[in-house]
């Protein structure tokens, strides 16, 4: 039989052929693909484990940078670095290399306290490695390397464990057990909150100092300060924000007192921040206080309904004075002459003197020296013997006696002052800030009082101040 159409069966067989061949590259290109696959994924797995590892040895180190996996599972960190100790992991017939240094093992052969930052970690890591014995070191510091707080744990080698991971493939690894004996402690840099408190007494003046040491002791030491009976400074002046009045803060306090009033005592200065104080005294030094005196200011700033008292007394005083003149051209200068007090018995063996009327006069002369256009505002708790001293002084106008905040800030609006004795002459003449004269001899030598001071009472008195 002769088949006449041989040539399409030739062509026929040779498609067949074809499409055979081409078959058998899809599959093949196919196994390709499925086993590159398998290999792509056991090398993330490795490499993850590696990171793990690094995040656990820099937690240690206490490096806050993270280094990153090279292509040979070595620690980058600027240069390849040669591993100690290894661990090889054979799964399906890919090697891995897994690293722990040597020195990381020793580290943790003793009891450590780290810091850890918190870390969000894959949950992959838990559920890719199932251990027999105990977790691998990647799988515990996952779980701890998310607590906010500082771990103290006993940490004992356990370089023998055998560790299964879910395609079946057993791993020997160099692993720590870090699972044993692990406690909680407050940070070690979160120090715990004391207070400088303070029970205010006594009148204006001196409460005033007792307010602005215990403030700058509390700033100078970093602390808080709380106050009680703060009535009057708190009626007075804009001192809100300044302090707590929550005395119960206060209540296992250790009391510091000063030896005497009026010297800066090394054992108020520097008192320990360790431990709640309760201050105890007059506190009468401005050195307690200078190094923050711009705070001290701004707490010691007058009220509005004080200040606009005060304004309106010295306004129409000046316009009794001075009809159709604008005290804007005159010089303004406070005189504080302080008596009462301190004339009685007790007061004069205690050690307290006054100053006598020739100083008034020193003390305006050395005014007039500097400046031109004076109005003396003389305020004085015995009226009748500062009229007699100033009797026929047209520039000189006696201020009636009135609240004792009021007349205050009155002389807090002076250019200049002159000061006799007392803590409220100090105050009035630290408000004004311009030039002050003081009577230097305010303390009788080698009495009690005077000596509570220091010698040349550098304690209380500024240097710019001028003593006549």
């Amino acid at each position: 039989m002769t088949f006449k159409n041989t040539g399409s069966f030739r062509k026929c067989h040779l498609s067949k052929y074809k499409a055979f061949i081409l078959m058998v590259v899809v599959v093949l290109t196919g196994l390709f693909v499925f086993q590159s696959r398998i290999d792509l994924t056991q090398m993330y797995q490795s490499q993850f484990t590696v990171i793990m590892q690094q995040r656990f040895n820099h937690s240690i180190k206490g490096d806050p940078k993270l280094t990153t996996s090279k292509g040979n599972n070595s620690f980058e960190s600027g240069k390849s670095v040669k591993p100690e100790s290894t661990t090889i992991a054979t799964a399906n017939g890919g090697l891995t290399k897994v690293v722990i240094p040597m020195s990381t093992i020793n580290k943790l052969s003793s009891k450590i306290t780290m810091t850890t930052a918190t870390t969000k970690v894959m949950p992959s890591v838990i559920s890719d490695v199932t251990s027999s014995a105990k977790p691998i070191v990647p799988t515990t510091m996952a779980k701890t390397m998310t607590s906010d707080v500082i771990t103290t744990s006993k940490v004992t080698p356990n370089l023998t464990s055998t560790v299964k991971p879910t395609n079946g493939t057993i791993v020997t690894s160099t692993a720590i057990n870090l699972a044993s004996s692990v406690r909680t402690s407050t940070p070690a840099n979160v120090k715990k909150k004391t207070y400088v408190c303070k029970q205010i007494g006594a009148r204006l003046g001196n409460q005033i100092y007792m307010f602005a040491t215990s403030y700058g002791t509390a700033r100078r030491k970093n602390m808080t300060l709380v106050m009680k009976n703060d009535a009057t400074l708190k009626a007075t002046f804009n001192i809100e924000g300044a302090y707590d009045t929550n005395w119960n803060l206060c209540k296992d306090a250790k009391t510091i007192s000063e030896p005497s009033c009026c010297r800066a005592w090394p054992n108020i200065y520097n008192v320990s921040n360790e431990k709640t104080v309760i201050l105890n005294g007059y506190l009468q030094s401005y050195k307690y206080f200078d190094d923050h005196r711009d705070e001290v200011r701004k707490y010691l700033t007058f009220r509005s309904n004080v200040l606009n008292e005060a304004n309106n007394k010295l306004n129409n005083l000046f316009k009794k004075q001075y009809p159709g003149q604008n005290k804007e051209n005159r010089t303004l200068i406070g005189v504080h002459i302080r008596r009462g007090d301190y004339l009685s018995s007790s007061s004069i063996k205690f050690g307290y003197v006054t100053a006598s009327k020739e100083y008034i006069y020193r003390a305006q002369k050395y005014m007039e020296s500097k400046y031109s256009n004076i109005t003396y505002f003389v305020c004085s708790n015995d009226l009748a013997w500062t009229n007699d001293v100033l009797k026929g002084q047209t520039d000189a106008i006696m201020v009636p006696m009135g609240p004792a905040h009021v007349d205050l800030a009155l002389l807090s609006l002076m250019d200049h002052m002159i000061m006799t004795v007392g803590t409220y002459g100090f105050w009035a003449s630290w408000f004004v800030n311009g030039t002050t004269i003081y009577y230097k001899d305010f303390t009788k030598p080698g009495s009690p009082f005077g000596n509570q001071f220091d010698k040349d009472h550098f304690d209380t008195i500024p240097p710019s101040w001028i003593g006549l």
